[in-house]
């Protein structure tokens, strides 16, 4: 697979909005991607927040527990995640291995939200 095919799984293949949930399910973020041809780039960002917000709250090395700090939120916002450099580890004949992409986005997320308006603890954030 090449870049411009690429481009066209990548817009048909449901990866400009990826939703995630996180916290048993209680807290739901849309994170909307662009991937960018030229530069081999997807830059992605955060762009709604709905649900209930928690603060963790850690016991030692190995216990924490989350604490609700607001709920009802439904919230359009702007969090700019960076960006995903494609490689051509990404690409394979049958398409794009988004494991790493995944990967990324929840680590970005995870990260870019606690200094955010609405900072939250994201705990198993899975994509739906």
């Amino acid at each position: 697979m090449n870049k411009v095919e690429f481009k066209k799984s990548f817009d048909l293949g449901g990866y400009e909005e990826i939703v995630f949930t996180a916290n048993n399910d209680e807290t739901t973020i849309w994170i909307n991607n662009k991937y960018s041809c030229p530069s081999s780039t997807i830059s992605s960002k955060i762009t709604k927040i709905a649900g209930t917000l928690y603060e963790e709250r850690r016991w030692g090395f190995i216990f924490s527990e989350l604490i609700e700090i607001n709920s009802n939120i439904d919230a359009q916002v702007n969090i700019d995640l960076g960006g995903y450099e494609i490689d051509d580890d990404d690409l394979d004949e049958d398409g794009f291995q988004d494991e790493d992409f995944l990967d990324f986005l929840i680590e970005q997320a995870t990260n870019e939200i606690k200094n955010s308006e609405y900072p939250t603890a994201l705990k198993k954030m899975t994509a739906l």
